[in-house]
């Protein structure tokens, strides 16, 4: 079974699974980690409980905010495991492609790169693409 890990520092993780639920509904498959919220938090022991909660078959595919930052690079250490995936530069499109083939038959390899295709084109300067639009008109 596939897993869904956000997190983020502070909570954006919790926020964007917010909107996400909205449009997408509950899924049981699909959790938040928001980072440093509370004092005391240890990202090294956090991502360790994350990674040992995991049944025998499952792969975790994590989102994090940030390339370079401490959750990436933490959980990171982990992917010397095929069933351990990074992805960086979470958006919201990039959080629905991966939730909306979550389950399927889909390789992991490419439900990764069909969503992270999603999250670049979600990401649009609309003055450019009116502008262009109003030249052709």
């Amino acid at each position: 079974m596939r897993k869904l890990l956000v997190a983020t520092h502070e909570r954006f993780a919790s926020g964007i699974m917010e909107t996400f639920k909205l449009i997408m509904g509950e899924n049981e498959n699909i959790s938040a980690l928001s980072a440093y919220v509370e004092p005391g938090f240890d990202m090294h022991k956090e991502a360790e409980k994350k990674i040992h909660e995991l049944d025998e078959g499952d792969e975790l595919i994590i989102v994090a905010d940030i390339m370079g930052g401490s959750i990436a690079n933490t959980f990171s250490s982990y992917i010397q495991s095929e069933k351990i995936h990074i992805i960086t530069g979470l958006n919201l499109p990039l959080l629905i492609g991966l939730a909306q083939d979550l389950d399927s038959d889909v390789s992991t390899d490419e439900l990764i790169e069909n969503a992270i295709q999603m999250g670049r084109e979600g990401i649009v300067d609309l003055n450019v693409k009116y502008y262009i639009k109003c030249i052709k008109s």
